[in-house]
């Protein structure tokens, strides 16, 4: 099925009575074509529109560099002013993140230009789980089948986990949930989603730039709703990547109307909407006693000398009748061992506290003794 995106073809308003056109419109190429649109008259719309024949209209529909959204769009250069090798595409929901990663692979399979200049031979597919790989990515309504005209659709294999394309080109699914897999293969280009739900982000993502050692110049697409992960945090303060942001309001035209009103009227200005339709990663909590940028500059290289070294435990006995807490406790023992310390400052006259946290364990299933035992050897540790 051939996607014709309905904002950018729908027919301009008839005009009343029709203007002629006194000169001639050049549409030679996609440019030409996107720029009298944009830019001219509501007449030279309305004449490009009744001239064109059906086959221009479904061949314009498959140029998606005329109709993509600007953070839809790779970008030339990476933070530092260089080619970029990883794109970081963040985006509310619904902002059209899908889509973009599903034409961007199509173009890297066919060479298309001015995305590819060349043809990827092996391209990676990786998301949560198989299953979000084939209902997102390769199955879904903005998937890689959907963005390709008949005449040019790979041939998805589900048993070999495999997309064939008819020139050779070949893109091959992994779940970020065995990184271990992606260990052996090799590709020219990948392209992972929602990286920031990965529960082994980490892992996952270190196997696949191992295998990024195909062509000329690797790249990879990363789509993904905003989350505070420190894979995403790091990725957002490498010079060498290219981000492109984009909230849930830029793709309104294709969202269904009563989402527009009731979720984006209900969430918009929390701190849920802020991430989920805004795309802003929210590090702390408006109520947190602490923040992030406190603790972290609360570190130190060197602990100080010790004067005093406390070993706190919490123990929670849990009933099954009992409703379980907002925040709760594993059965069993929970260990925090920390140090602290009671130093004299140098501007004031009286004692101020200044506790060192150096370690935390936590445990469960343990008996009396095993975690008496457990308590020692943490006190001891804090000691060297």
């Amino acid at each position: 099925m051939t996607i014709v995106p309905q904002a950018a073809i729908n027919p301009p308003t008839p005009i009343a009575p029709a203007i002629p056109i006194a000169r001639a419109i050049s549409t030679n190429s996609v440019s030409d074509f996107l720029d009298v649109w944009t830019k001219g008259s509501e007449a030279d719309r309305l004449y490009l529109w009744e001239t064109m024949l059906p086959g221009e209209i479904v061949f314009l529909s498959e140029c998606w560099e005329l109709f993509a959204h600007p953070h839809q769009v790779p970008p030339l250069l990476a933070q530092n002013g260089e080619p970029w090798l990883t794109w970081l595409l963040i985006g509310g929901r619904g902002a059209g993140k899908t889509r973009a990663g599903a034409e961007w692979v199509r173009a890297q399979a066919l060479g298309k230009p001015p995305f590819a200049d060349r043809a990827a031979g092996r391209i990676a597919l990786v998301g949560e789980t198989e299953h979000d790989v084939r209902e997102v990515m390769i199955e879904g309504v903005s998937g890689i089948l959907s963005v390709h005209a008949r005449g040019e659709r790979p041939l998805w294999t589900p048993s070999r986990r495999r997309l064939e394309w008819a020139n050779g080109a070949i893109a091959e699914v992994f779940s970020a949930e065995d990184p271990e897999s992606l260990r052996g293969p090799q590709f020219h280009c990948a392209w992972s989603d929602e990286m920031a739900k990965w529960r082994q982000a980490e892992a996952a993502f270190d196997m696949l730039q191992f295998g990024l050692r195909l062509g000329h110049q690797p790249k990879q697409l990363i789509t993904t709703t905003a989350r505070p992960s420190a894979l995403l945090k790091r990725l957002l303060a490498d010079p060498g990547t290219a981000v492109t942001r984009a909230a849930t309001a830029a793709n309104a035209f294709h969202l269904a109307p009563t989402f527009l009103t009731n979720v984006m009227t209900r969430y918009a200005g929390t701190r849920l909407g802020r991430q989920e339709l805004n795309g802003e990663i929210i590090d702390d909590r408006p109520d947190a006693l602490w923040s992030r940028a406190l603790l972290e500059q609360c570190r130190v290289d060197v602990a100080p000398e010790l004067q005093r070294i406390v070993v706190a435990w919490i123990r929670r006995r849990h009933r099954p009748s009992a409703p379980m807490p907002a925040v709760s406790w594993p059965r069993g023992l929970r260990r925090v061992a920390s140090s602290m310390c009671w130093p004299m400052t140098a501007s004031a006259a009286r004692r101020r506290p200044c506790g060192r946290a150096r370690r935390s364990r936590s445990g469960g299933g343990l008996k009396r003794m095993r975690w008496w035992s457990r308590s020692i050897r943490a006190a001891t540790w804090c000691a060297r």
